[in-house]
Formats: C-alpha cells, structure tokens, sequence
C-alpha cells in the first residue's frame, strides 16, 4: 500500500473514528511494551485478541498502519542492498560496501 493510500484512508476519518483508531494503536503499543519481555509481537496478533470490531471506517485505516508496519526487513533481516550518491560529490557508496566494518545508521527525512 502506498503512503498516499494510507494517508487517505486516514484523512477521511470522523473524528471519533480518529479517536477510535488512536486509542487502538495506543492499546497496541501499550501491550507492546508489556510483552516486551516475551519478545515483539506483532500488532496483527494484539488486534485479534480484542473483544470488539471497530467501525469498518476505522478498520480500513487500521490495515492500512498494519500494512505498512508489515513491509520492509524485520528485526534481524538484513536490510536490502542499495546505492546512494554522496552528498555534495558525484561518487556513488553501497551499503553492502559496509558488510563485515562498524554499523551504519541511516536517516531519512526531509530537509526542504
């Protein structure tokens, strides 16, 4: 699902459907930090524990957070291999040129 998706199926909330969706993700990441002695679970599995369905509003904005919490490496995958340029140069680095030195962190954001 792409950002776009997600973000319109959240906009297009009431706001108690936003209230309701907001108070689901902090019960979901309430139960998160209680498990965290078990290990992570998935959110998937802390929403079909509830006793209730929310609206079908507020449950398509829900898949659309659990989508895309879902897509990407999980923890202790490796991250794909990719090539940037460097900042102010025309030289080109890989991650996997890293593979096997110190950690790399990386940080995306907006600088506009």
């Amino acid at each position: 699902m792409l950002k776009a998706q997600r973000d319109s199926a959240i906009s297009g909330l009431s706001d108690e459907h936003r209230r309701q969706l907001r108070q689901i993700v902090d019960g979901i990441k309430e139960a998160r930090v209680s498990h965290q002695s078990a290990g992570r679970i998935a959110a998937r599995e802390l929403l079909a524990g509830r006793q209730q369905d929310p609206p079908a509003e507020v449950r398509a904005a829900l898949e659309a957070i659990l989508v895309r919490d879902e897509t990407g490496p999980k923890v202790g995958e490796a991250a794909p291999d990719f090539c940037l340029k460097r900042l102010g140069s025309e030289e080109r680095v890989r991650l996997s040129d890293f593979v096997g030195q110190r950690p790399v962190a990386l940080a995306f954001g907006s600088y506009t």
